[in-house]
């Protein structure tokens, strides 16, 4: 048994992958999915500690984010919003609707690490490594116990 990590990009209920899978046709799978980028709405977004510590702004403009999703969780609508803020553009209140469907306990995360962002990187990257080394040690072991027909 093997594990690949294969990349591709979901349309509906298909997964179109960039590369052949090496398996049989019909053979049947189980996939993992999970983003291989930030969604592009959180590029609206931007920590600023001149304006204040750890806390999500919009970016170009002095706007916590989370005052304006608590704006959206009372019912306000799009134009009230560019009405309130004239700053704010239609990408602008399109990203902070998706952002407020994150679980807020997420979302009161995502700043508190702004000021030390590389080191949030690297973090990422060895747990990121050390996640496919696991996967490797698990299929090997599965490979090396499982009674070989």
């Amino acid at each position: 048994m093997s594990i690949a990590i294969l990349k591709g990009v979901i349309r509906g209920k298909t997964i179109e992958l960039e590369q052949e899978p090496e398996l049989p046709d019909g053979q049947r799978v189980s996939v993992q999915v999970e983003p291989d980028e930030p969604p592009k709405w959180l590029e609206r977004f931007t920590v600023d500690p001149a304006i204040v510590l750890g806390k999500l702004l919009v970016k170009g403009t002095r706007l916590h984010v989370e005052d304006l999703v608590e704006l959206v969780e009372q019912g306000r609508s799009d134009e009230e919003l560019r009405r309130l803020y004239p700053e704010l553009t239609a990408e602008d209140t399109d990203a902070v609707r998706k952002y407020a469907k994150v679980p807020e306990g997420l979302r009161k995360s995502f700043g508190g690490w702004a000021e030390d962002a590389e080191e949030l990187d690297r973090y990422l990257e060895w747990t990121r490594q050390n996640r496919k080394f696991s996967q490797l040690i698990v299929a090997q072991r599965l490979s090396r116990d499982l009674p070989q027909r």
